[in-house]
Parts: structure tokens; sequence; C-alpha cells
């Protein structure tokens, strides 16, 4: 604490040697286990100088005088002198400098009854005495460990819960009658950033949720990387049935789930669900304001729309089916689309809340917990400036504990501007927040910032420390306190960072930390072009030296990679990111995992112009493999529209390049993969004969044959039997050539198909004689 101040000692005690019992005791060892640095006469006065001069250097070194009254300290000489010169510069205590607390009942003189006391004289509220001490001292205490949650529930990502939660009554007793009802399985909580989503949701699960009648709960988290709906599906239906769904289809893993939720209580909960619509499905979505990304423009039914379509299969089953025993809490800043009939109206089985500000007489209650000191009047004109926005109010009590002039006092918040509308009044005390912050405390909140999730302590410690070559290493903890430590507890202290200590490892408990999405988009916006640069550069160094997984079984163990990645992306480093991605990501979350969403994430960071322009990569054969990569994944995972322009974009560099091989595949992948699915059906077939005159051209047989195999499914399509028989038979005959025994069995399940759509059509025995 001391680090950045002109003071040697945060506190200067003093009392009457007649109370040394309970000051050198449970005082001292309060103030000192907060971390504060105490001065008191028996330790640190020096040995043999007059006490007049001792008194008045220590006093002058200590940033704050704690005055410990009682009638023997009343009855003192020195206590008087050391009173009467702390009042000598500051009669009216202006700066604060000196704190009264009153420790037993006393008949206390007039030169301190104009100073607001601290009273330890009530037995039942000596725990809120103990607060505002401490907060006044600039140390709020820490919160308590949060409530044991039953073992048996499924916890995937805990919260990194801030201390003090107060109030939500109604809100509160609105979760728990949705619980206990029968009417509606799916519970949307929508609300926009900082209104305390995550925060009322998983208070309720931890205190209100009765695990007998519930002994199956699970909680996840979309804001943590690497935990899409895919992730969610797999690990929960691992959970509910204690059996690995590894080698089944999500399709079937959903029905599954959806089946289980039929026939057992299960409570889940899933926080941040915005995360899974388009609005904010990108990698820059830790970074957005409650805006849509500016990268992809959508209308806003588009961008409320699942960007995984199980998910949208998902909801849309929990909102319609009849009898389900499982209920699903959703906390989102956006409604989903699939919950929804046209023109907006809820599906039956879906209820939906808006949450809201804080009630004024909650705000009160909540500053008082924080030890905040004010009357009720000042207290709530001072929130009311802000809306009672459970995140201002949170950075405002930071604010004002942690304010030299007035530490812990109402009045701090005077000095805040609170001119202009409502939203420019959050963002002041959020920016007042940042610029109190140390030098250090900010880089140290903008490298904080750069990480898209929690990061663990160790990760910042080993770069704090330069460690990129050994990221693994263990540190004591039982070692001394660090600056690290320090500015990470003063950014707790200030609302600005939560911390976790729940995430488990075999033989240790993790400490995470992690910021608010608004705290995070407004830290690292605060950052320098050049400081965004080096930090994103640190944290490339310390993810490149973190062994990588030996077999990818699941997305997490490409979690280090994928942070690598991100990291090149944002220092400026595309050409690197690609070449990483080629190699060590696209094989398995394209080929092995189907993880097409997760694709079109990270390789949309490669077009931080818009997709409407070439990828940000230094020459055309990278940018034509990027464009045709993203492109497809957009098409697996139900998005044909928006692979068309990059498919073009694509077969616009081969043509080119002259690279007429790479053009003829860039054809027949346009009309398959994209035109085909939206209904461009003339364009498709323009695109796949161009694809077969090319290929005849250059003798390129095997793809020639697939232009024949889709044009042929297209001209089914189409109803125009005899000629897709005509190119379904070219192609059969050229794969056989070639001797490729899959794509033979593709022409017969096209023929299948093209016999399929003749029986609808009342050609039956026209059918029977194509697949014979």
């Amino acid at each position: 604490m001391l680090a950045d101040s002109p003071y040697s000692y945060d506190v200067f005690i003093s009392y009457s040697t007649r109370d040394k019992a309970w000051v050198r005791g449970e005082l001292l060892e309060t103030l000192e286990n907060a971390g504060l640095k105490a001065c008191i006469d028996f330790r640190d006065f020096s040995v043999g100088a007059p006490s007049v001069i001792e008194i008045e250097r220590l006093m002058e070194a200590s940033r704050r005088t704690l005055v410990v009254l009682t009638p023997n300290y009343l009855a003192s000489e020195w206590t008087k002198f050391e009173t009467l010169l702390l009042q000598t510069d500051d009669p009216a205590n202006e700066t604060l400098r000196l704190l009264p607390i009153l420790q037993t009942p006393c008949d206390i003189p007039k030169r301190l009854k104009i100073f607001t006391y601290i009273d330890f004289t009530e037995p039942d509220d000596l725990e809120f005495a103990w607060t505002r001490l401490l907060t006044a001292l600039g140390r709020p205490p820490q919160p308590e460990p949060a409530p044991e949650t039953p073992p048996q529930w499924f916890l995937a990502h805990p919260y990194g819960m801030p201390p003090n939660f107060t109030g939500r009554k109604a809100e509160l007793q609105t979760l728990s009658n949705w619980l206990s009802g029968t009417q509606h399985p799916l519970f949307v909580l929508r609300a926009l950033g900082g209104f305390g989503k995550s925060a009322l949701t998983w208070h309720w699960i931890t205190h209100q949720v009765n695990a007998q009648q519930w002994p199956q709960v699970v909680w996840w988290s979309f804001y943590e990387a690497s935990a899409d709906f895919n992730s969610f599906l797999r690990e929960t239906l691992h959970y509910l049935t204690g059996q690995s769904p590894e080698g089944i289809g999500s399709r079937q893993q959903l029905d599954a789930l959806l089946r289980y939720l039929e026939q057992h209580p299960v409570l889940m909960l899933m926080d941040g669900f915005e995360r899974e619509l388009r609005a904010y499905s990108g990698m820059d979505a830790a970074y957005q304001g409650d805006e849509p990304s500016s990268v992809q423009k959508n209308s806003e039914d588009e961008d409320r729309n699942c960007v995984n379509i199980q998910a949208e299969t998902f909801l849309r089953g929990l909102a319609s089916l009849p009898n389900l025993r499982g209920k699903v809490l959703m906390s989102t800043r956006l409604r989903p689309r699939p919950v929804e009939l046209h023109g907006g109206t809820l599906l039956a089985g879906c209820y939906e809340k808006e949450l809201t500000a804080m009630q004024p007489d909650d705000a009160v209650e909540f500053f008082g917990r924080q030890g905040i000191v004010g009357n009720r009047g000042e207290i709530e004109q001072a929130c009311g400036n802000y809306g009672f926005h459970p995140l201002s109010l949170r950075l405002l009590a930071g604010y004002i504990a942690q304010n030299f002039e007035y530490p812990g006092d109402i009045r701090a918040a005077d000095n805040l501007d609170v001119t202009g509308d409502l939203v420019q009044r959050r963002n002041h005390v959020l920016e007042r927040s940042y610029e109190n912050l140390s030098e250090i405390g900010q880089q140290l909140l903008g490298r904080m910032a750069c990480f898209r999730s929690p990061v663990a302590y160790r990760v910042l410690e080993a770069i704090e420390a330069g460690d990129a070559e050994n990221p693994g290493r263990a540190h004591s903890s039982a070692m001394p306190l660090r600056p690290l430590q320090a500015n990470l507890r003063d950014l707790i202290n200030r609302g600005l960072v939560q911390q976790d200590n729940r995430t488990q490892r075999p033989g240790q408990r993790v400490a995470t930390f992690d910021l608010h999405p608004i705290v995070r988009r407004y830290a690292y916006g605060r950052m320098t072009g050049a400081d965004r640069t080096t930090a994103h550069g640190q944290l490339r160094d310390y993810f490149a030296a973190v062994p990588a997984s030996e077999k990818v079984t699941t997305l997490d163990d490409l979690t280090p990679v994928i942070e690598l990645y991100h990291h090149m992306v944002r220092s400026g480093q595309y050409d690197e990111a690609e070449v990483l991605f080629y190699e060590r990501i696209n094989k398995a979350t394209y080929y092995q995992l189907g993880a097409y969403q997760l694709q079109i994430e990270l390789l949309r960071a490669l077009f931080p112009q818009g997709e409407d322009q070439p990828p940000q990569l230094k020459t055309e054969r990278d940018q034509a493999w990027t464009l045709n990569a993203l492109a497809n994944s957009y098409s697996l995972s139900g998005q044909p529209r928006s692979a068309v322009p990059l498919f073009e974009q694509h077969n616009s560099l081969q043509e080119k390049a002259g690279h007429k091989k790479n053009l003829a595949v860039g054809l027949v992948n346009l009309a398959s993969m994209a035109q085909l699915h939206i209904g461009a059906l003339e364009a498709a077939e323009g695109n796949l004969r161009r694809s077969i005159a090319l290929c005849q051209e250059i003798e390129y047989e095997f793809q020639e044959a697939s232009g024949h195999a889709e044009l042929g499914r297209l001209l089914a399509y189409r109803g125009a039997w005899v000629e897709a028989e005509r190119e379904l038979a070219t192609a059969l005959e050229l794969f056989k050539k070639g001797n490729s025994i899959q794509s033979q069995g593709i022409i017969w399940a096209f023929r299948s198909l093209a016999a399929l759509l003749q029986v609808r059509a009342g050609e039956g025995q026209a059918a029977e004689v194509a697949v014979a």
C-alpha cells in the first residue's frame, strides 16, 4: 500500500497503556492481518529518544492517526498532547488524518466530539465497526469464504462472487417460485451488462436451492474459454448419466439430454448464454459492450439466432416439450430467438424476467456492509446518480473506500462528475476508479484485460516475473506478500476484479481472477496500441512455452494453443497466427471435433477490416486458403449465406493467380456448400458446369467427377430426372476409373435421394428403375 505514498506507516495508534491488552492484542493483530503497517509506541519508538520527539516524528510519518477513546485515554496527559498535536495542523480534520474509535463508553471532550467516531461499544455491531475501521484505513475486510456446495453438483465454472451480495429479495423469490412450479421448464433472466445476472443466480443456487430436492445441478458459464454448446452437451450428459458420450453425434447427445430432462428433476443454469448468439459469438466478445459486434453486421433478429443449430433445437425443446421434470435457468443479455414465435410471443414453456436496478434500500444496506460511512439520504443521492446500477455502485463503493482524502466516507462521492446522462455518469465512475489506480495497478488491470476469460494467479505471477520458459513452475503459498498480491487485492477492493478460489485441481486449490466484461472493455480501451502489443507479446511468449497436449480429445486440450493464437492476433502477428491455426488447430477442430463455430470465431479474427475485405495476410495464397476455410465452416454450421461471398473472394484470387485446379474445386464448393442450400440453383448450376469444363481442359478427372455428381444432385432437386441420372452415371464411371470407393458410395446416395424425390413427385415406377 505504501509503495507510492510519502508515508512510512498506514496508521499511528494513539492509546493509553492501561488499555494495552486490547490495543496490542486484538486491534494490532487485526490491522496487521489486513496488510496495514501500524506504528505503535512499544515497538516503533527509537530507544533513548525523547517521547515528545518520537510522537511528533511518527505521527508525521503515518497516513492516519487512530485515537482509541476510553476513560483511561482521556485521563492521560500524553494522549491529550498527541491529539492536540495532530489538530494543530488540521483543526477541522478536513484531511481525515484523525480517526477516533470509541472502545469503552466515556465522556468525550469537546475537541473530539465534533468528529464522527467508530463505535466499538455495541457487541451486536462489532462486525460492522471493524468493517468501517478497515475501510476507512483503505483495507476493507476480505469476504468470508463462499458456502460449501453439495459435492454431487456439477459446477463446471464456479462464479467469482464479489463480497456483500445484498437485496434482490423479490427476484430471489421469483426464482424460487419458478423452481417449485410446473408451468415453465425454461426461465430466461435477461439484462444488459452490469445488472448482476451472474451474481443473482449464483447467490440463489448456493443459498436457496435445496440439494435434497435437486440432487443433480449443473452450472455452466459460456464466458469461459472452450465452453461452447457442444462442450456443454458432452460434459453435462457425462455428469448426468455417468457415461462418456464420446463417439455419439451431437444431435444424438441432445436427444439423450432432453430425454433425461423428461425423466429426472435436474436443475441447469446456463450463465452468459449471449455468447452462443451471433451478436456475441466472435473472439472479441470479451471486449463487447451491449451492442453487437462491428465485424459482422446482421439484423437484430439475426443477432439473436444461435450459432449452433443444436443449441437452437435444445431451447425449442425446453420451451415446447410437455411434462419436462428438469428446469433450466438462462442468464443472457439478449433473448434467444428460438424461444419465441413469429411476432415475439414466447413459447408456452418459457418464462422471461428482465433484471433491473437495485432498490434504494438495498443500495444503502450494501454501502453499509461495504463499510461506507454516511446517512441514508447522502447514500441514496450518491447511488441515484448512477441509476442504482449494481456494477456502478460496487465501483463507487470501491472508489470511496480507497479514496485518499475521505476513505470510507460518502463525502468522497462529491468529487465525481454527475453531469451528463446516466450512461456518461456510469462511465465516469469507472473512469475515476481506473485513474485512481497506481501506474502499476493500471498496467496489471490492462494485462488481465488482455485475457478473454479468467486467469490463474500462477499465470500472472509467471508473466510478472518474465518466466516464459517455465510457465508451469509451482510457487509456495507461504511466500511473503509481494507487489503482485498487493495490487491484486487493491483491484479486488475497488470492485474492478473478482476472485475465485473454488477451481480445483488434484491436490491444490487454484486462485483465478476475472474482470466484468464492462471493466475488461474499458481497461483494454485505455491501453495504448504499443501497450497492447507489448502485453499480448508477453502473453504470447508465455503460452508458446506451454507444452502441447500429446493427444487432442476435447476442446480443453486446445485451450493453451487457442490462447496463443488469440495473443498472436492481438499483437498484430496475423501471418504467424494463420500458420499456427493451420498446423495445430485446424485438423482437430474441423476434421476431428467438428467444432465449426470455433473455427469461425478463430478465423474471423484474421479479418480485422470485416469479411467483405480479404484477411490481413501477406500472400494471396494464404488469403485464399483462409477464405475457403472460413466459408466451409460457415456452411457446415448452418450459415451458407455467409459462406457465399467468401467462396467468391476465394475463387477470384485463384482465377487471378491462374490456378485452374483450385478454381475448379472452389466453384464446386461455392455451388454445393452454399448456393444450393440457399436456393440459388441457377447460379449453382452455372458454377458447376464451369468447373466441369475447367477440369476437362486440365484433365482433372476426380474433380470433374465431383462436379458431375453435384450437378446430378442439383438437377434432381429441379425434377430433371433424365439429366440428373446422366450426370450421376458419368460421375460414377469416373470414380470407378480412379478406384475411388468412397466417392462411388456418394453417387449411390445421390441416386437414392433422386429416387425419393421422384416418389414424392408421383413417379415411383421411374424411381425403381433409377436405383435398380
